[in-house]
């Protein structure tokens, strides 16, 4: 027989932190793929009561240098600018995988930026005990490579989360849900 759990005791909700601020659901909303999943899905975690089961964590954007622990400088460099110029035309762009999958759209950059500070504010939260579990649903975006975007994913902020943690801890376990492998993940794991 299990142990019965308390849903309602401070120390299970401590347990869980949620990344989220309405401002970040409404920047994931906007990718142009992936319309309103953000906030479906937050809307599906509202509706089943979870949320108060949770710690509420403000995410903030990922640095540059943060980026950059995975990503190389001319990719993060040249999303950065198509992202500011808004230009789809850009002929560096097919270089980078930016295209249909991954348009080169304006604030792409900041959305990559936020969905993988994101990521890294959850690793945050574990390596400060903070909680057990830290979920940060609008990311696992797992597809993207060093230079090049791939399959709606413009950064791979679950490289990103994996790096940090292993700076604390000595082994992270990755689990993927996704129907179909993680190529930017396992391309990761082969050049380290």
């Amino acid at each position: 027989m299990e142990p019965e759990v308390d849903l309602d005791s401070p120390a299970t909700k401590t347990n869980v932190c949620y990344i989220y601020t309405p401002g970040y659901i409404e920047r994931c909303d906007s990718l142009s793929k992936v319309t309103s999943r953000a906030s479906m899905v937050h809307s599906l975690i509202a509706s089943y009561g979870l949320l108060k089961y949770m710690r509420i964590v403000e995410p903030r954007m990922a640095s540059m240098e943060e980026m950059a622990m995975f990503h190389t400088d001319a990719y993060l460099e040249h999303l950065q600018k198509i992202s500011e110029d808004g230009d789809d035309d850009d002929p560096e762009s097919a270089e980078y995988g930016l295209g249909y999958d991954c348009p080169a759209t304006e604030g792409v950059f900041d959305y990559a930026a936020a969905v993988a500070g994101a990521t890294l504010t959850a690793a945050h939260c574990l390596i400060d005990k903070k909680c057990q579990v830290a979920i940060n649903w609008p990311g696992g975006w797992h597809h993207a490579k060093k230079d090049e975007a791939s399959g709606f994913c413009y950064l791979n902020d679950a490289v990103l989360g994996i790096l940090k943690l292993r700076k604390k801890f000595d082994r992270v376990l990755y689990v993927d849900l996704d129907l179909h492998h993680g190529d930017g993940k396992i391309e990761s794991l082969i050049s380290s």
